[in-house]
């Protein structure tokens, strides 16, 4: 493991950068929240400070996982995990709507293009690139991969601290959904302790497919599936209808884990590194 001093600075280093992204989060939403596309300009932002991140200490692309190790093997799995959230929620809108029990969300074509485009690409994969991209990538350099199973046996894949450290930012920056002190917003619900635990428990199984797959495309894939899949259940379904659909798609997906995590061990880069380690 890295010396206490090299990893007290990684660690140091991604909550300073974290921190700023939640502040300027916060300017943009006290100024720009009556702008419709607001959102959109945050994330912009976020790719931004990925770039820079990786860019200016002249990091690699492929090791912050931005560029795929095997694309064959990410393209599957991605087109997979979409399909895993998205299938199921196509066909609970079609029923709800055959049954006429839809909700009449009179959504328009380009609207439902913008909104797949911000769920999956601004949401999804910019949010990806960050947590799991530099991030855990950043705490990687500092803090050795010392464990291999993640709860089940077949769950293999080596990791270390930087895979928990990181799913934890990630679930605090989610207090931002209900707290800007800039524009003296604090909306608790009873529910929110939850909800931040969920963004932790979701940070490490999008951790483990970043470090299994080797890039960030997987877990982006992951994330932008459940958003987009949530999003439009929530605007044409009823709650039981919802909840049906998004079990039905966790079922799959963790049916599918042991078999994505078993076919990770024979990406060539990923078989190397492990005999570097041992």
């Amino acid at each position: 493991m890295a010396p206490l001093s090299e990893r007290a600075i990684a660690l140091l280093e991604v909550c300073l950068v974290t921190s700023l992204t939640i502040f300027i989060g916060w300017i943009l939403e006290a100024y720009l929240g009556w702008f419709t596309f607001w959102g959109w300009c945050l994330k912009a932002l976020w790719a931004t400070i990925i770039l820079l991140a990786v860019i200016m200490p002249k990091r690699s692309f492929r090791a912050y996982g931005l560029l795929p190790i095997n694309s064959h093997f990410t393209l599957k799995w991605c087109l997979i995990f979409i399909a895993a959230f998205i299938l199921p929620a196509a066909a609970s809108i079609t029923l709800s709507t055959v049954l006429g029990v839809a909700k009449p969300a009179k959504l328009t074509l380009p609207v439902i293009i913008l909104n797949i485009i911000f769920l999956m690409i601004f949401i999804g994969l910019i949010e990806e690139a960050y947590f799991r991209g530099y991030v855990q990538s950043r705490l990687n350099e500092a803090f050795k991969k010392r464990w291999r199973k993640i709860i089940f046996k077949a769950w293999n894949v080596n990791y270390g601290m930087g895979l928990p450290l990181t799913s934890i930012i990630f679930a605090l920056m989610h207090i931002g959904n209900y707290w800007n002190p800039l524009t003296s917003r604090w909306e608790p619900v009873w529910w929110m302790p939850i909800h931040l635990l969920a963004c932790f428990i979701f940070g490490c199984i999008a951790g483990a497919l970043r470090e299994s797959s080797g890039d960030i495309y997987t877990p982006a894939s992951l994330h932008g599936g459940i958003m987009t899949a949530y999003t439009f259940l929530l605007t044409y379904t009823s709650e039981l209808t919802l909840n049906i659909s998004l079990f039905i798609s966790w079922f799959i997906f963790f049916h599918l884990l042991a078999t994505f995590f078993h076919e990770s061990k024979n990406l060539e880069p990923k078989a190397i590194e492990t005999k570097q380690q041992k």
